[in-house]
């Protein structure tokens, strides 16, 4: 009985092979921010003993204890499928002949496990290197998977900040993810001040909209009721940080090479 009551939902996580890392992923992530969440409120905020934060008491328990469960169960299993990815990348970036051999057949359990797109990467990048028959092109897949935004804005060094300023300090990853997390990070926070408020009004209540450029000056720190739109400074400051986060993704086609002068040549 069991059984046929999780066929549909087994039918369809089957249907789903080429976004299992993608869900496995997404699932763990969110799973672990409600029961960050829940600890911060509990154990740092006060939340059982805070007026102000009263009403969230039931929301919070129910993601404490949906959250836990969901990471018992899921991530254990993205881990898994994490482990053969990073297996099948390590690879994907291999010349050797002989290491490409020693690991095909552990690659191409990886690649299956992944779905079909990285089997089709596999038997590509096989074909390139002369282990496998046929033609590389033919063999490339048309479409990609969903991880591919977040995998190429993790390692891309070839940003478009990094068209924009050539300087190779802005082709370092690190420097590209930590631009691109600030960015995410202050226009999530930004948005949330200008739509629900992040300051305090004086019954103590997080429902004041901060205006950013009081803020930064330090002269005082001036609030109005949220949802308030009309701060320019507040503007300003998500659009820098959008900004920043879209400067930060991969740039489009190819890099131009640099024109030699003739005193270079020289």
């Amino acid at each position: 009985m069991l059984s046929g009551m999780f066929a549909p939902l087994k039918r369809w996580w089957e249907g789903q092979r080429d976004r299992h890392l993608f869900i496995l992923g997404t699932t763990t992530f969110l799973s672990t921010a409600v029961v960050l969440w829940a600890i911060v409120y509990f154990f740092f905020l006060g939340g059982a003993q805070d007026p102000d934060l009263e009403h969230l008491i039931d929301w919070t328990w129910a993601g404490l204890v949906v959250g836990s469960i969901v990471l018992v169960f899921v991530a254990p299993e993205f881990l898994h499928y994490q482990g053969k990815w990073s297996l099948l990348m390590e690879v994907l970036k291999s010349t050797s002949r002989p290491d490409l051999g020693r690991q095909r057949k552990d690659a191409e359990e990886a690649a299956t496990l992944l779905g079909s797109v990285w089997s089709a990467r596999l038997k590509a990048h096989y074909v390139e290197h002369g282990l496998a028959k046929g033609k590389a092109a033919n063999l490339q897949p048309e479409g990609g998977v969903p991880e591919d935004l977040i995998i190429n804005w993790w390692r891309t060094e070839d940003s478009r900040l990094s068209r924009m300023i050539d300087a190779e300090v802005f082709r370092e990853p690190w420097l590209n993810r930590s631009l691109g997390s600030v960015g995410l990070i202050v226009s999530i926070l930004q948005l949330c001040n200008m739509s629900f408020g992040l300051a305090r009004n004086a019954a103590l209540e997080r429902v004041n909209t901060i205006i950013v450029w009081d803020w930064l000056s330090g002269s005082r720190i001036d609030s109005v009721p949220a949802p308030y739109f009309d701060d320019i400074s507040g503007w300003v400051l998500l659009f820098i940080s959008l900004f920043l986060l879209w400067v930060s993704f991969p740039a489009s086609g190819e890099r131009p090479t640099p024109s030699i002068t003739e005193d270079e040549e020289e």
